[in-house]
């Protein structure tokens, strides 16, 4: 595979994992002469060491995406977090970079919309669900403080 860039990615390139972080890498890859003649590129290649999709990601589990050259440019062109996050990941962040990944990030200001769609969408989901984490913390010293009284 032809890689163009791979990232740290998810709570490590936030600065937000603990100790049962798992490890999440995103990448872009220029597809096969093959796959782009025969219109056979797929949007992404996938890896994730967890094998049982029934528990969350814990320490132990890495998950890795390389996305091709035109499907990052898409998700980069509608604003999308996860690539505009790629195009801002500090260089400490950046595990492996070639020539025309750093030509992409200086023209990364090219990718920047009014369209707020992607962002929106993306702040939605982030508040639904830490708003559901903090309504169970709520709910759980409700718990602690009615145990407490109690005993």
């Amino acid at each position: 595979m032809n890689i163009i860039v791979k990232t740290v990615f998810g709570s490590r390139l936030y600065g937000t994992y603990g100790y049962d972080s798992d490890e999440d890498y995103k990448g872009v890859y220029m597809p096969s002469k093959e796959s782009i003649y025969l219109n056979r590129i797929p949007k992404s290649l996938r890896y994730n060491t967890k094998q049982d999709e029934t528990r969350r990601n814990d320490g132990n589990d890495v998950e890795l995406e390389f996305y091709s050259l035109h499907y990052f440019l898409k998700l980069a062109g509608k604003g999308e977090t996860a690539a505009l996050d790629m195009l801002h990941a500090s260089e400490d962040m950046i595990l492996l970079s070639s020539d025309l990944w750093k030509r992409i990030v200086a023209e990364r200001h090219r990718f920047y919309t009014k369209n707020l769609a992607a962002l929106v969408g993306f702040a939605r989901t982030q508040a639904n669900k830490y708003s559901t984490k903090s309504e169970r913390l709520n709910d759980l010293q409700q718990v602690i403080k009615t145990l407490e009284e109690n005993i």
